[in-house]
C-alpha cells in the first residue's frame, strides 16, 4: 500500500475525509458474554445472561469473516461483556492475528477477572500475543471484593498477580499489568490498601473507576459525596506516587482533547498520559471515528463503542463496506465539525504500537 496504514489514516484524519480507503486499525472484539463470576454490579449483565442462557459466544464464521482484516489490527481490545480468557476462540484469534501481522508490532489488551488464569496459562497467552492485562479487583479483603464479585477470591488473586509480575520479569515478557477497581460505598475505605496491593505485587498501574447504577445493587453502591471519592483517590495517589505505580482517576466522566496547549491543560495531559499507559495505546477521541470498530459475537459491527447501533453484520457484508456505512460517515463528519482545533489538528500523529 506504499505508505503505512497509520500514515494514511493520519492524513485522512487531518483532512477530515469521511469516506475512507484506509481500514480500521483498532478492533474491540466481544468474544463471549459468558462469565464464571456473579458480580453484583456488573455493567454488562454477564451474570444474568450466563444464568439464563442468553449469553452469546463468537462463532467461527464471524472469526473467519474478521480474519482477512486482522493484518491491519495494530490494537485488539478484549474489554467488553464476559470473561475473555474462557472464550473458545481466544487462542484461534491470537494465532490468526499472529499470522496476519507477520511479526509487526501489535497490542492485545485484555480485561479479566483473573480467576481462570494460572502461571502456565498466563505465560502461554503472553507468548501468544497478549501484551496488556487489566485485572478487575474491587477491594483488598474478602469482605469487600469477594462480596461484590461473587466467585472471585482476593487472596488467590493477590498471590497470582505477584506471581505473574515475577514471571514477567524472569522471562522478560513484554507485558503490562494493572488493576481496575470500581469505587463503591462498600470498598471506598479500602482504596489505600488496594493501592498497596498493586504496588506490592509489582504491577504497573491502578485505575479507579466510578460506579454505574445498572441495577439496584449498583444504585446502592454509588458514592453520592464527591468529597469522599476525592479523598479516597488522594489516598491512593499518595501510595502510587511513593511506589512508582501509575494512577488513572476514572471516578468522574472526563473527555480529554489532545490538542497542544493551551487547549490541553497540564492536568489533562497528565491524565491522558496515565490513561494511555494503562490501555497501552494512544487514546485520541477526535481520531477514533477513523480507527475504531467494535464487533459483537454475532458479527454485528458497531462504531465507536458497543453501546452504538449496529451498522451491519460481517456475515452479510465485508468489513470495509461496513466501515463506510452512513452512520460512520456521519460520525466522522460530526467529529471533524466539533474539533477544538477548528479543523486544523495540532495533535501529534499516532506513534503506533511499537511506542505504545
Amino acid at each position: 500500500m506504499g505508505r503505512s496504514v497509520l500514515t494514511q489514516l493520519d492524513t485522512a484524519f487531518r483532512r477530515a475525509t469521511e469516506r475512507l480507503r484506509t481500514p480500521p486499525t483498532r478492533f474491540f472484539l466481544n468474544l463471549t458474554e459468558r462469565c464464571q463470576l456473579r458480580c453484583a454490579h456488573c455493567i454488562t449483565h454477564a451474570p444474568t445472561r450466563t444464568a439464563d442462557g442468553s449469553a452469546r459466544t463468537m462463532s467461527e464464521a464471524v472469526l473467519d469473516a474478521l480474519t482477512p482484516h486482522l493484518a491491519h489490527a495494530h490494537y485488539v481490545g478484549l474489554t467488553h461483556a464476559g470473561e475473555p480468557t474462557l472464550a473458545p476462540l481466544l487462542d484461534p484469534l491470537l494465532e490468526r492475528l499472529r499470522r496476519a501481522r507477520r511479526g509487526r508490532a501489535t497490542v492485545v489488551h485484555v480485561v479479566t477477572n483473573g480467576m481462570a488464569l494460572t502461571e502456565r496459562r498466563f505465560e502461554q497467552l503472553a507468548r501468544a500475543g497478549i501484551t496488556s492485562w487489566s485485572f478487575s479487583l474491587d477491594g483488598a479483603t474478602p469482605q469487600t471484593n469477594d462480596a461484590l464479585r461473587l466467585g472471585a477470591k482476593v487472596v488467590v488473586l493477590k498471590q497470582r498477580l505477584a506471581a505473574f509480575s515475577a514471571l514477567r520479569q524472569r522471562e522478560a515478557l513484554d507485558v503490562r499489568l494493572g488493576v481496575s477497581c470500581t469505587l463503591t460505598r462498600s470498598n471506598v475505605h479500602e482504596v489505600e490498601r488496594v493501592a498497596h496491593l498493586v504496588a506490592e505485587a509489582g504491577l504497573d498501574w491502578l485505575k479507579l473507576e466510578e460506579t454505574f447504577p445498572v441495577n439496584a445493587r449498583g444504585e446502592r453502591e454509588v458514592i453520592s459525596d464527591a468529597a469522599v471519592v476525592e479523598a479516597a483517590v488522594g489516598r491512593a495517589k499518595a501510595v502510587c506516587d511513593a511506589t512508582g505505580v501509575r494512577l488513572v482517576d476514572h471516578t468522574k466522566d472526563r473527555q480529554v482533547w489532545k490538542c497542544r496547549p493551551p487547549v490541553m491543560s497540564e492536568d489533562d495531559a497528565a491524565f491522558s498520559a496515565a490513561d494511555d499507559f494503562a490501555n497501552r495505546c494512544d487514546i485520541n477521541p477526535c481520531r477514533a471515528p477513523w480507527e475504531v470498530v467494535c464487533v459483537e459475537p454475532d458479527g454485528a459491527v458497531k462504531p465507536g463503542d458497543f453501546h452504538q447501533p449496529a451498522v451491519g453484520s460481517l456475515l452479510d457484508a465485508d468489513l470495509l463496506s461496513l466501515w463506510n456505512a452512513t452512520p460512520l460517515l456521519r460520525r466522522r463528519a460530526y467529529s471533524a465539525a466539533h474539533r477544538r482545533c477548528e479543523g486544523m489538528p495540532t495533535c501529534r500523529a499516532d506513534p503506533g504500537p511499537r511506542r505504545w
